[in-house]
């Protein structure tokens, strides 16, 4: 089973490969505008084909522009299959690779039954106005805003990848260029070069919305693989030295700034472990030299010693041998407390 394809293998990754599809995909529109042409000058003699012709629903023309949306949709979906599981995307980018491929499936079926027309002349009879021209503005104006909305922000999303971005701004402009057209912008209502120009436009939208599909595809998966080059942060050098210790040197290899860190001092233990003196082996007579040398245990076990009470007036000694057990006894309360021992 691991040596059978995967779906992420249809998305080619040499650019050679993708430059020759691009090659075939625009070929083919270039044949299908000749093939309308060649129809057209053979029309008075033999008829018109209705596979050739691109002004009609059923020609070969709107079939290809079917194809490509449909094709655009699988590769958006393939991409969100990916792209979801980067884990510096906090806020959920990837979701809009999903709308898009929504998006995109909706207009292969609108290419495909051509439900825009129908939309049209639904508004035409309800509203009783066609606005501009023929009525194309009814289902151009909502075209436009889903478009604009879904198209900037996977622009947005694409913006690391020149290639594919590249490709979604050219299809975009060719979009434009069939709409204008269709409003009759650019060349006359009516005339034949109007329709070949609208189509070819439109068959090359879709040609450059699955190249910038498979392109982006393509730089996904091989971030995925990390076998794209890490892009490098900018330095910046505009910083004071707030410290001789702790400036900056100039490396020798080059013009770059390497930070190094002053000399870090292993800190002195404040607690030590004595054997030959425990708190509980002090008296209150103990002389003050031994008295000072005693130092608290860390063992758990040891218990602090407990002050006898005596009836008669304690003498200087004895009271400095009390203080210093007592001060021992605060320390070592403060030390269990430390440790957790004291809860």
């Amino acid at each position: 089973m691991d040596e059978q394809p995967r779906l992420i293998d249809l998305i080619p990754r040499r650019l050679s490969v993708i430059g020759l599809l691009l090659v075939a995909g625009l070929g083919t529109v270039a044949a299908l505008v000749a093939l309308h042409a060649w129809m057209l000058q053979r029309a008075p003699v033999n008829g018109r084909f209705a596979a050739l012709d691109l002004g009609g629903e059923r020609g070969l023309g709107n079939w290809f522009c079917w194809l490509m949306l449909w094709a655009a949709s699988a590769t958006a979906v393939l991409v969100y299959t990916i792209r979801r599981y980067r884990m510096d995307d906090y806020q959920g980018h990837y979701r809009i690779w999903l709308w898009a491929a929504t998006c995109w499936f909706l207009m292969s079926i609108d290419q495909a039954a051509s439900l825009h027309e129908g939309w049209q002349q639904m508004m035409i009879q309800v509203t009783g106005t066609k606005l501009f021209g023929d009525g194309a503005v009814w289902w151009m104006v909502p075209y436009g805003f889903v478009l604009g909305a879904i198209g900037s922000r996977l622009l947005l999303d694409m913006r690391h990848c020149w290639l594919s971005s590249t490709a979604l701004l050219l299809a975009g402009g060719c979009c434009g260029l069939a709409a204008a057209t269709r409003l009759g912008w650019v060349l006359g209502e009516g005339d034949a070069r109007t329709v070949m120009l609208k189509a070819g436009a439109e068959m090359a939208g879709g040609v450059f919305l699955l190249l910038a599909m498979g392109l982006h595809g393509r730089y996904v998966i091989l971030d995925a693989q990390g076998l794209l080059p890490q892009r490098q942060p900018r330095q910046d050098l505009s910083f004071t030295l707030p410290d001789a210790a702790e400036a900056p040197r100039q490396s020798a290899a080059g013009n770059a700034w390497v930070g190094v860190d002053p000399p870090h001092v292993a800190p002195q233990p404040l607690w030590q472990r004595s054997t030959a003196v425990t708190p509980s082996a002090a008296s209150p007579t103990m002389p003050s030299t031994a008295a000072a040398n005693v130092r608290p245990t860390t063992s758990p076990s040891v218990a602090p010693a407990t002050i006898p009470s005596v009836s008669r007036k304690l003498t200087k000694g004895e009271r400095k041998a009390l203080r210093q057990r007592l001060e021992q006894q605060r320390l070592l309360r403060q030390q269990q407390q430390r440790s957790g021992w004291g809860k």
